[in-house]
Protein backbone atom coordinates (compact mmCIF):
# COMPACT_ATOMS: atom_id res chain seq x y z
CA UNK A 1 0.00 0.00 0.00
CA UNK A 2 1.54 3.31 -1.09
CA UNK A 3 1.24 6.43 1.03
CA UNK A 4 1.82 10.10 0.29
CA UNK A 5 5.45 11.19 0.56
CA UNK A 6 4.41 14.39 2.33
CA UNK A 7 1.69 13.26 4.74
CA UNK A 8 0.44 9.82 5.87
CA UNK A 9 -2.61 9.18 3.68
CA UNK A 10 -2.61 5.82 1.84
CA UNK A 11 -3.64 5.17 -1.75
CA UNK A 12 -6.94 3.68 -0.51
CA UNK A 13 -8.06 7.04 0.93
CA UNK A 14 -11.25 8.33 -0.65
CA UNK A 15 -10.57 10.61 -3.63
CA UNK A 16 -6.77 10.51 -3.30
CA UNK A 17 -4.44 10.97 -6.27
CA UNK A 18 -0.63 11.05 -6.31
CA UNK A 19 1.41 13.25 -8.63
CA UNK A 20 4.69 12.24 -10.23
CA UNK A 21 6.51 13.10 -7.00
CA UNK A 22 4.28 10.87 -4.85
CA UNK A 23 2.50 13.83 -3.20
CA UNK A 24 -1.26 13.54 -2.73
CA UNK A 25 -3.84 16.03 -3.99
CA UNK A 26 -4.88 16.88 -0.43
CA UNK A 27 -1.38 18.12 0.38
CA UNK A 28 -1.21 20.05 -2.90
CA UNK A 29 -4.59 21.68 -2.25
CA UNK A 30 -3.58 22.58 1.31
CA UNK A 31 -0.38 24.19 0.07
CA UNK A 32 -2.25 26.28 -2.51
CA UNK A 33 -4.73 27.53 0.06
CA UNK A 34 -2.02 27.85 2.69
CA UNK A 35 -4.62 26.07 4.84
CA UNK A 36 -4.92 29.23 6.92
CA UNK A 37 -7.81 31.54 7.73
CA UNK A 38 -6.71 34.82 9.28
CA UNK A 39 -10.27 35.66 10.29
CA UNK A 40 -10.31 32.61 12.54
CA UNK A 41 -7.11 33.28 14.46
CA UNK A 42 -6.25 35.63 17.26
CA UNK A 43 -2.74 37.00 17.32
CA UNK A 44 -1.92 35.93 20.86
CA UNK A 45 -3.18 34.06 23.88
CA UNK A 46 -3.62 37.41 25.64
CA UNK A 47 -5.95 38.68 22.91
CA UNK A 48 -7.98 35.47 23.09
CA UNK A 49 -8.16 35.65 26.90
CA UNK A 50 -9.40 39.24 26.71
CA UNK A 51 -12.28 38.19 24.45
CA UNK A 52 -13.18 35.23 26.65
CA UNK A 53 -13.42 37.53 29.68
CA UNK A 54 -16.97 38.47 28.62
CA UNK A 55 -18.03 34.95 29.60
CA UNK A 56 -17.24 35.63 33.26
CA UNK A 57 -20.68 36.12 34.74
CA UNK A 58 -21.04 36.27 38.55
CA UNK A 59 -24.65 35.15 38.18
CA UNK A 60 -23.49 31.75 36.91
CA UNK A 61 -21.59 29.14 38.90
CA UNK A 62 -19.58 28.12 35.84
CA UNK A 63 -18.27 30.15 32.90
CA UNK A 64 -17.15 27.25 30.73
CA UNK A 65 -17.53 23.49 30.31
CA UNK A 66 -14.32 21.60 29.48
CA UNK A 67 -14.68 18.02 28.14
CA UNK A 68 -11.81 16.07 29.67
CA UNK A 69 -10.51 12.77 28.27
CA UNK A 70 -7.68 12.53 30.78
CA UNK A 71 -5.05 12.94 28.06
CA UNK A 72 -2.37 15.63 27.94
CA UNK A 73 -4.19 17.74 25.35
CA UNK A 74 -7.44 18.18 27.27
CA UNK A 75 -5.67 18.43 30.65
CA UNK A 76 -3.46 21.21 29.30
CA UNK A 77 -6.51 22.97 27.87
CA UNK A 78 -8.18 22.89 31.29
CA UNK A 79 -5.03 24.18 33.00
CA UNK A 80 -4.80 27.14 30.61
CA UNK A 81 -8.50 27.93 30.79
CA UNK A 82 -8.41 28.08 34.58
CA UNK A 83 -5.05 29.75 35.24
CA UNK A 84 -4.54 31.93 32.16
CA UNK A 85 -8.10 32.80 31.18
CA UNK A 86 -9.34 32.94 34.77
CA UNK A 87 -12.59 31.20 33.88
CA UNK A 88 -14.57 29.11 36.36
CA UNK A 89 -14.63 25.70 34.74
CA UNK A 90 -16.81 22.65 35.05
CA UNK A 91 -15.01 19.55 33.72
CA UNK A 92 -16.86 16.69 32.05
CA UNK A 93 -15.45 13.17 31.63
CA UNK A 94 -17.59 10.73 29.66
CA UNK A 95 -17.32 6.96 30.10
CA UNK A 96 -19.34 5.03 27.53
CA UNK A 97 -18.34 1.71 29.08
CA UNK A 98 -14.85 1.30 27.66
CA UNK A 99 -12.74 3.97 29.33
CA UNK A 100 -9.35 3.04 30.69
CA UNK A 101 -9.42 3.55 34.50
CA UNK A 102 -6.16 5.48 34.21
CA UNK A 103 -7.79 8.04 31.92
CA UNK A 104 -10.56 8.62 34.46
CA UNK A 105 -8.05 8.89 37.30
CA UNK A 106 -6.03 11.43 35.29
CA UNK A 107 -9.17 13.54 34.91
CA UNK A 108 -9.73 13.38 38.66
CA UNK A 109 -6.08 14.24 39.37
CA UNK A 110 -5.96 17.43 37.29
CA UNK A 111 -9.32 18.58 38.65
CA UNK A 112 -8.14 18.02 42.22
CA UNK A 113 -4.99 20.00 41.51
CA UNK A 114 -6.94 22.91 40.01
CA UNK A 115 -9.90 22.76 42.43
CA UNK A 116 -12.28 22.25 39.50
CA UNK A 117 -15.65 20.51 39.77
CA UNK A 118 -15.78 17.31 37.72
CA UNK A 119 -18.72 15.32 36.35
CA UNK A 120 -17.93 11.71 35.46
CA UNK A 121 -20.82 10.33 33.44
CA UNK A 122 -21.13 6.57 33.01
CA UNK A 123 -24.02 6.26 30.64
CA UNK A 124 -25.64 4.79 27.54
CA UNK A 125 -23.78 1.47 27.62
CA UNK A 126 -26.43 -0.37 25.63
CA UNK A 127 -26.79 2.44 23.10
CA UNK A 128 -23.04 2.68 22.51
CA UNK A 129 -22.60 -1.08 22.14
CA UNK A 130 -25.23 -1.08 19.41
CA UNK A 131 -23.56 1.89 17.74
CA UNK A 132 -20.18 0.13 17.61
CA UNK A 133 -21.76 -3.06 16.31
CA UNK A 134 -23.84 -1.44 13.60
CA UNK A 135 -21.13 0.86 12.24
CA UNK A 136 -18.38 -1.74 12.27
CA UNK A 137 -20.64 -4.20 10.46
CA UNK A 138 -21.70 -1.56 7.93
CA UNK A 139 -20.29 -1.60 4.39
CA UNK A 140 -20.82 2.14 3.91
CA UNK A 141 -17.48 3.54 2.71
CA UNK A 142 -15.81 6.22 4.80
CA UNK A 143 -17.96 5.79 7.90
CA UNK A 144 -16.12 4.78 11.07
CA UNK A 145 -17.15 4.22 14.66
CA UNK A 146 -14.70 6.64 16.26
CA UNK A 147 -15.97 9.55 14.17
CA UNK A 148 -19.60 8.77 15.05
CA UNK A 149 -18.73 8.17 18.71
CA UNK A 150 -16.96 11.54 18.72
CA UNK A 151 -20.17 13.14 17.53
CA UNK A 152 -22.08 11.52 20.39
CA UNK A 153 -19.54 12.74 22.96
CA UNK A 154 -19.73 16.21 21.39
CA UNK A 155 -23.52 16.15 21.84
CA UNK A 156 -23.23 14.84 25.41
CA UNK A 157 -21.05 17.83 26.31
CA UNK A 158 -23.65 20.22 24.89
CA UNK A 159 -26.35 18.45 26.92
CA UNK A 160 -24.35 18.92 30.13
CA UNK A 161 -23.62 22.58 29.36
CA UNK A 162 -27.29 23.19 28.63
CA UNK A 163 -28.35 21.47 31.86
CA UNK A 164 -26.05 23.64 33.98
CA UNK A 165 -26.66 26.85 32.02
CA UNK A 166 -23.04 27.09 30.84
CA UNK A 167 -22.77 29.35 27.75
CA UNK A 168 -19.34 28.19 26.56
CA UNK A 169 -17.58 24.90 25.81
CA UNK A 170 -13.85 24.72 25.10
CA UNK A 171 -12.77 21.28 23.95
CA UNK A 172 -9.21 20.00 23.66
CA UNK A 173 -9.67 18.88 20.05
CA UNK A 174 -6.47 18.81 18.03
CA UNK A 175 -6.06 21.04 14.98
CA UNK A 176 -6.84 18.13 12.70
CA UNK A 177 -10.01 17.22 14.60
CA UNK A 178 -11.20 20.82 14.84
CA UNK A 179 -10.81 21.42 11.11
CA UNK A 180 -12.76 18.25 10.39
CA UNK A 181 -15.53 19.49 12.67
CA UNK A 182 -15.62 22.88 10.95
CA UNK A 183 -15.78 21.31 7.48
CA UNK A 184 -19.51 21.73 6.87
CA UNK A 185 -19.59 19.82 3.57
CA UNK A 186 -17.78 16.85 5.10
CA UNK A 187 -20.06 16.97 8.15
CA UNK A 188 -23.19 16.85 6.01
CA UNK A 189 -21.77 13.93 4.05
CA UNK A 190 -20.97 12.00 7.21
CA UNK A 191 -24.42 12.68 8.65
CA UNK A 192 -26.01 11.33 5.47
CA UNK A 193 -23.90 8.18 5.82
CA UNK A 194 -24.86 7.83 9.48
CA UNK A 195 -28.55 8.08 8.67
CA UNK A 196 -28.18 5.53 5.87
CA UNK A 197 -26.35 3.16 8.23
CA UNK A 198 -29.05 3.47 10.89
CA UNK A 199 -31.88 2.91 8.44
CA UNK A 200 -30.14 -0.22 7.16
CA UNK A 201 -30.16 -1.78 10.66
CA UNK A 202 -33.94 -1.94 10.87
CA UNK A 203 -33.62 -1.12 14.60
CA UNK A 204 -36.24 1.62 14.95
CA UNK A 205 -35.69 2.04 18.71
CA UNK A 206 -31.99 2.72 18.20
CA UNK A 207 -32.70 4.94 15.18
CA UNK A 208 -35.12 7.10 17.15
CA UNK A 209 -32.70 7.45 20.07
CA UNK A 210 -29.84 8.31 17.71
CA UNK A 211 -31.70 10.98 15.75
CA UNK A 212 -33.19 12.54 18.90
CA UNK A 213 -29.70 13.20 20.26
CA UNK A 214 -28.96 15.59 17.39
CA UNK A 215 -31.86 17.90 18.25
CA UNK A 216 -29.79 19.76 20.86
CA UNK A 217 -27.39 20.97 18.15
CA UNK A 218 -29.86 23.80 17.59
CA UNK A 219 -28.49 25.34 20.81
CA UNK A 220 -24.87 25.20 19.68
CA UNK A 221 -22.85 27.89 17.92
CA UNK A 222 -19.74 26.29 16.33
CA UNK A 223 -16.73 28.62 16.46
CA UNK A 224 -15.75 29.48 12.88
CA UNK A 225 -14.06 32.90 13.13
CA UNK A 226 -12.91 35.46 15.66
CA UNK A 227 -16.12 37.37 14.99
CA UNK A 228 -17.91 34.68 17.02
CA UNK A 229 -16.04 35.94 20.09
CA UNK A 230 -16.34 39.61 19.25
CA UNK A 231 -20.09 39.37 19.80
CA UNK A 232 -21.54 39.16 23.32
CA UNK A 233 -22.79 35.76 24.51
CA UNK A 234 -26.07 34.78 22.88
CA UNK A 235 -28.69 33.92 25.56
CA UNK A 236 -29.86 30.34 25.26
CA UNK A 237 -26.98 29.41 22.95
CA UNK A 238 -23.69 27.61 23.66
CA UNK A 239 -20.49 28.60 21.86
CA UNK A 240 -18.26 25.60 21.12
CA UNK A 241 -14.53 26.34 20.64
CA UNK A 242 -11.78 23.81 19.79
CA UNK A 243 -8.86 24.87 22.02
CA UNK A 244 -5.96 23.89 19.74
CA UNK A 245 -7.30 25.54 16.60
CA UNK A 246 -5.28 28.66 17.42
CA UNK A 247 -1.76 28.87 15.99
CA UNK A 248 -0.12 29.80 19.29
CA UNK A 249 -1.10 26.43 20.78
CA UNK A 250 1.15 23.55 19.75
CA UNK A 251 0.62 19.82 20.09
CA UNK A 252 4.06 19.03 21.50
CA UNK A 253 2.96 16.07 23.60
CA UNK A 254 6.28 15.79 25.44
CA UNK A 255 6.17 19.43 26.54
CA UNK A 256 2.49 19.23 27.44
CA UNK A 257 3.08 16.07 29.44
CA UNK A 258 5.89 17.73 31.43
CA UNK A 259 3.62 20.66 32.21
CA UNK A 260 0.79 18.42 33.45
CA UNK A 261 3.06 16.07 35.43
CA UNK A 262 4.51 19.08 37.24
CA UNK A 263 1.02 19.84 38.57
CA UNK A 264 -0.48 16.45 39.37
CA UNK A 265 0.07 12.70 39.38
CA UNK A 266 -0.81 12.27 35.70
CA UNK A 267 0.14 8.91 34.18
CA UNK A 268 0.10 7.68 30.56
CA UNK A 269 -2.08 4.81 29.44
CA UNK A 270 -0.30 1.51 28.91
CA UNK A 271 -1.91 0.94 25.51
CA UNK A 272 -3.75 3.35 23.26
CA UNK A 273 -4.13 4.12 19.58
CA UNK A 274 -2.68 6.21 18.09
CA UNK A 275 0.41 6.01 20.28
CA UNK A 276 0.89 8.70 22.94
CA UNK A 277 -2.86 9.40 23.09
CA UNK A 278 -5.59 8.74 25.62
CA UNK A 279 -8.42 6.91 23.90
CA UNK A 280 -10.87 4.30 25.13
CA UNK A 281 -10.40 0.55 24.64
CA UNK A 282 -12.97 0.46 21.81
CA UNK A 283 -10.46 2.33 19.66
CA UNK A 284 -8.82 -1.03 18.97
CA UNK A 285 -11.88 -2.73 17.49
CA UNK A 286 -12.94 0.39 15.57
CA UNK A 287 -9.49 0.93 14.08
CA UNK A 288 -9.05 -2.76 13.32
CA UNK A 289 -12.26 -2.73 11.30
CA UNK A 290 -11.36 0.51 9.51
CA UNK A 291 -7.97 -0.83 8.47
CA UNK A 292 -9.46 -4.08 7.25
CA UNK A 293 -12.26 -2.42 5.29
CA UNK A 294 -10.57 0.75 4.03
CA UNK A 295 -6.85 0.56 4.73
CA UNK A 296 -6.90 3.65 6.97
CA UNK A 297 -8.57 5.04 10.10
CA UNK A 298 -10.12 8.41 10.92
CA UNK A 299 -6.80 9.23 12.62
CA UNK A 300 -4.90 9.10 9.34
CA UNK A 301 -6.68 12.21 8.05
CA UNK A 302 -6.18 13.92 11.42
CA UNK A 303 -2.47 13.16 11.52
CA UNK A 304 -2.06 14.12 7.87
CA UNK A 305 -3.34 17.54 8.91
CA UNK A 306 -0.88 17.67 11.82
CA UNK A 307 1.99 16.96 9.42
CA UNK A 308 0.87 19.62 6.92
CA UNK A 309 0.67 22.24 9.67
CA UNK A 310 4.08 21.35 11.09
CA UNK A 311 2.63 20.16 14.39
CA UNK A 312 4.34 16.78 14.09
CA UNK A 313 6.92 15.20 11.81
CA UNK A 314 5.82 12.70 9.20
CA UNK A 315 8.10 10.10 10.82
CA UNK A 316 6.49 10.62 14.23
CA UNK A 317 3.02 10.45 12.71
CA UNK A 318 3.81 7.16 10.98
CA UNK A 319 5.14 5.77 14.25
CA UNK A 320 2.09 6.92 16.20
CA UNK A 321 -0.19 5.29 13.62
CA UNK A 322 1.44 1.86 13.81
CA UNK A 323 -1.35 -0.52 14.74
CA UNK A 324 -0.34 -3.13 17.33
CA UNK A 325 -3.39 -4.12 19.41
CA UNK A 326 -2.92 -6.00 22.69
CA UNK A 327 -3.29 -9.72 22.12
CA UNK A 328 -6.90 -10.91 22.21
CA UNK A 329 -8.39 -7.46 22.87
CA UNK A 330 -9.99 -6.99 19.44
CA UNK A 331 -11.73 -10.36 19.73
CA UNK A 332 -12.89 -9.61 23.29
CA UNK A 333 -14.37 -6.26 22.27
CA UNK A 334 -16.15 -7.85 19.30
CA UNK A 335 -17.78 -10.39 21.61
CA UNK A 336 -18.92 -7.65 23.99
CA UNK A 337 -20.79 -5.80 21.24
CA UNK A 338 -22.15 -9.07 19.79
CA UNK A 339 -20.20 -8.69 16.57
CA UNK A 340 -18.96 -11.60 14.47
CA UNK A 341 -15.43 -10.91 13.20
CA UNK A 342 -15.82 -13.70 10.66
CA UNK A 343 -17.85 -11.17 8.65
CA UNK A 344 -14.47 -9.81 7.59
CA UNK A 345 -13.90 -12.96 5.58
CA UNK A 346 -16.19 -11.52 2.93
CA UNK A 347 -14.64 -8.05 3.00
CA UNK A 348 -12.16 -7.35 0.24
CA UNK A 349 -9.24 -5.53 1.76
CA UNK A 350 -7.75 -2.82 -0.46
CA UNK A 351 -5.11 -4.54 -2.62
CA UNK A 352 -1.47 -4.33 -1.70
CA UNK A 353 0.58 -2.46 -4.27
CA UNK A 354 4.16 -1.89 -5.20
CA UNK A 355 5.55 1.61 -4.83
CA UNK A 356 3.29 3.96 -6.81
CA UNK A 357 4.22 7.38 -8.20
CA UNK A 358 7.09 7.66 -5.77
CA UNK A 359 4.83 6.94 -2.79
CA UNK A 360 6.13 4.99 0.19
CA UNK A 361 4.87 1.41 0.59
CA UNK A 362 3.45 0.48 3.99
CA UNK A 363 1.66 -2.68 5.15
CA UNK A 364 -0.67 -3.08 8.12
CA UNK A 365 0.30 -6.35 9.74
CA UNK A 366 -2.61 -8.16 11.44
Amino acid sequence: MAICKTCVLPDTYEGIEFDENGVCNYCRDAEKANNHEDSRDFFSEEELAARLAQYRDPRNKYDVLVPLSGGVDSCNALLTIVETFGLRALAFHNDQGYEDPQATENAREICRALDVDLIVAQQEFGFMRKLYKYINESRITGLNSCYVCGNILYINAIEVADHYGVPLIINGYSKGQSRQINDQNSGIGHLDKMVAMIEATGDSEFANAFMKKFEILDKRIPYRSKQDLQKPPDPGKILFIPFYIFDFYKLDKSALRERIVSRCDWRPMTNSYPRRTTNCFMIWLNSYMDLKKMGYTCYHSEYAEHVRQGEISREQALDDLRFEPPEGLVEKLAREVNMDLSLLENVERPPESEEQAGGVVIDFDF
